[in-house]
């Protein structure tokens, strides 16, 4: 017995949420060509729009598919079987009809008890599949049979009884300061947060499914939604939020030219974004590499899983946030004890000298004196301020970015070494040398070969 088979006759259940809809279209359209080859019509009629369920999906889609080949197999030649799809605040169902004179009755066997008072619906099971009757119980389904409608119903929960743990954690942000400081830096405003959850923007055109994300996702996170490109663009610039979720199809921008963007900004490259699409769009791959998004994801996807990219990004977000910051700041610069959060004219202080410099990179007579006369400060104030809120001197904050930089340019291969300390204003090649292999351990002829 193959290892798939020993698996979906495990008594263990594997839960996870997942979109329903989707979930059944895709299930019958990969019974399309079965229902074809038996000179058959599969169609089916969903009631709702987009919702969740929880459930097994390796041991429900062996009871699904058995009990759509069933009456596929059982159907007369040119027939045309709707499959109609309907819930309830307790259960979803598959609903296929059976004629009085279906052979389709015969492979299921009633217990004679009735459901409902007025005689009209029996439950039932499989004349001879143990497996599936088994998998049936297990996922916590039955089977009816309405007499006076003549249909046959496949029922399941909405919620499986058997709970098992998510397999994502949700994410929150402590309240500390080193944190504050890093959100303050990157947003470049004093606002702090309001909550411990971290903030997702949605951007998708088709309402419903929008409205199904967000009603997926708010418990865990703070949500804000768009269904314009455009307007979405501007409020992440606004606001940096932890994670952008988005379609491909989008109203006034398209989800590919909105990633795109947001990655190819110095303010917003660093945010992680999950980018989805339909896998029969003949441009998706090329979609797919010029958006740059972090994760891309096939419709119909998984929630379980789109929560669990969720939070594989926004914790790499967060730790890629404060790598950066002590690598240009330095390591004291968040661990500074400081009793109260800086004023915000300090922060604006640290995003003026840093744009300053990264403006004045390739220029090697940049000296203290013209940072300190670009923030209205003497040299010795500028110093002092300095030093007290980074914990280091100025001198070595502009080293750390030269530095930083030449990594960066070595790493993208496009120059050779010879060209990168004009570009980050130690034109002395010798001398650059000796401050990169001071500040990184290694020459950068190592760094080339380590790529």
């Amino acid at each position: 017995m193959g290892l798939k088979h020993l698996h979906i006759q495990s008594g263990k259940l594997d839960i996870a949420e997942c979109e329903l809809g989707n979930f059944l279209r895709n299930k019958v359209h990969s019974l399309q060509s079965y229902a074809s080859d038996k000179h058959t019509k599969l169609e089916v009629k969903i009631e709702f729009n987009y919702t969740s369920v929880w459930f097994d999906q390796s041991k429900i889609s062996f009871v699904i598919e058995k009990f759509i080949t069933n009456a596929i197999d059982h159907a007369k030649p040119e027939t045309n079987i709707t499959l109609l799809i309907s819930l309830n605040h307790e259960y979803w169902e598959i609903k296929t009809p059976h004629p009085d004179n279906d052979k389709l009755t015969k492979i299921y066997k009633t217990n004679r008890h009735w459901l409902h008072r007025h005689k009209k619906e029996l439950e039932c099971k499989s004349a001879k599949d143990l497996l599936f009757n088994k998998l049936t119980q297990l996922c916590n389904g039955k089977i009816t049979m309405n007499q006076e409608n003549h249909t046959i119903s496949l029922k399941f929960p909405v919620k499986c009884s058997q709970e098992t743990a998510s397999k994502h954690t949700a994410i929150r942000i402590a309240k500390n300061f080193e944190d504050e400081k890093i959100d303050i830096l990157f947003q470049g405003t004093s606002k702090k947060r309001c909550s411990d959850k971290p903030v997702i923007v949605i951007v998708d055109s088709n309402d419903d499914f929008r409205s199904y994300l967000e009603m997926c996702l708010s418990e865990d996170y703070i949500i804000n939604s768009f269904k314009d490109g455009s307007q979405a663009l501007t409020n992440i610039k606004e606001e940096h939020p932890d994670l952008v979720i988005c379609d491909t199809e989008l109203r006034g921008m398209s989800g590919d030219e909105l990633s795109s963007r947001l990655k190819t900004s110095c303010d917003t490259s660093i945010i992680p974004i999950i980018l989805y699409g339909s896998p029969i769009d003949m441009n998706q791959d090329y979609k797919r590499n010029a958006s740059l998004a972090d994760t891309f994801l096939y419709m119909p996807f998984d929630i379980e899983n789109l929560k669990i990219e969720i939070s594989v990004l926004i914790k790499n977000y967060r730790f890629l946030r404060k790598s950066f910051l002590q690598k240009i700041f330095g390591e004291k610069f968040l661990e500074t004890d400081i009793e109260e959060m800086p004023e915000e004219d300090n922060y604006q202080l640290i995003n003026k000298v840093k744009k300053f410099i990264l403006d004045n990179l390739d220029n090697e007579s940049l000296k203290i004196s013209h940072i300190a006369s670009e923030t209205g400060m003497s040299r010795t104030k500028f110093f002092t301020k300095w030093k007290s809120l980074t914990g280091e001197a100025p001198i070595e904050f502009m080293t750390r970015i030269r530095m930083e930089k030449a990594r960066e340019l070595l790493e993208s291969r496009k120059y050779r070494i010879q060209e990168i300390p004009e570009m980050v204003g130690l034109k002395d090649v010798k001398n650059f040398r000796n401050k990169y292999k001071k500040h990184f351990g290694i020459a950068p002829s190592e760094t080339l070969r380590n790529i």
